[in-house]
């Protein structure tokens, strides 16, 4: 995030860690704090990004928008429908804007994939991979008191990519949440989803295998895979392959910061005062994952 801060900019950053050292990019000013609350109280930032535990999120973001600010809160924005509504509903009374930093679907490669759907569609399945080596023992993703487990670590990327690739919600969820040997969370999920139209995402997330982040979409006159899906590298372009009219099909797509180009958006929708601009698809998406989360039976 500070590097796409930067890019976009921001001359100053301030920031606040409990845990980890603070190295700003070069030419950017700032302070850093201790603490969250000493932060809010004394930066004069415009802008708020929490990246705190999944736990403390709700808390940050409504004590953020109260002092004035702007917020992008890290996915998900919270453990139940009822905390974004909230979220929403302090943002829209300060008229500030209030984002989900599900970040993702901002890179080139994800539009690349977006119009090509359009124009060789229509979509007839999305098969998602994104999958890791186990996480130690301490980080709060293994803790269930700080809303950890894989449906909320992965599950924003799983209903993201349903609306991102069929604008439409799912007439049927099915799931099945997967738990390692002495955790105290959900380690991994397996998930379908399907529309009216016949069409389905399916789709395995979690940490129970070695690192794979993929996704392949297969329409009526195409079928295209893209690596580093979900978590691109900004300093490396994107290959998409597979075949289009039964032709070989090769895209290349020039590197990009899908961080940055998330905040261009944010940034964008400040300065036209949309402050809404997001407010919708960040409801639809708390919608989409508690669903998920039934129908996982978590």
């Amino acid at each position: 995030m500070l590097p796409a801060l930067a890019s976009n900019g921001a001359a100053r950053i301030d920031v606040a860690s409990l845990t980890h050292d603070v190295v700003l990019p070069d030419g950017v000013l700032g302070s850093v704090y201790r603490s969250y609350d000493e932060a809010l109280d004394r930066s004069t930032a415009p802008l708020v990004y929490v990246s705190s535990r999944n736990h403390d999120h709700l808390h940050l973001v409504l004590r953020a928008l109260a002092s004035g600010r702007h917020v992008v809160v890290d996915k998900p924005a919270a453990l139940a429908v009822a905390e974004v509504e909230q979220m929403v509903a302090a943002a829209a009374r300060a008229g500030r804007l209030i984002a989900e930093a599900t970040v993702w679907s901002w890179h080139p490669q994800i539009q690349q994939l977006v119009q090509l759907t359009a124009e060789a569609g229509p979509l007839a399945s999305v098969v998602a991979l994104f999958s890791f080596p186990v996480m130690p023992a301490d980080n709060f993703r293994m803790q269930a008191s700080a809303g950890g487990g894989m449906l909320w670590d992965l599950g924003p990327y799983a209903v993201s990519a349903s609306r991102v690739f069929f604008g439409e919600s799912p007439v049927e969820v099915a799931a099945h949440a997967h738990r390692a040997e002495g955790a105290a969370v959900d380690t991994a999920f397996d998930v379908m989803m399907r529309y009216a139209s016949g069409s389905s995402l399916m789709g395995r997330f979690g940490m129970h295998t070695a690192y794979v982040n993929r996704l392949t979409l297969v329409g009526t006159a195409f079928e295209a895979t893209l690596d580093r899906a979900f978590t691109s590298a900004p300093d490396q372009p994107a290959a998409i392959v597979g075949q289009r009219h039964q032709a070989p099909l090769a895209i290349t797509v020039p590197a990009a910061d899908a961080f940055g180009c998330f905040l261009a958006a944010v940034v964008e929708a400040i300065e036209d005062g949309r402050p809404d601009a997001f407010a919708t698809v960040m409801l639809a998406d708390a919608a989409a994952l508690h669903e998920l989360r039934r129908a996982a039976g978590v």
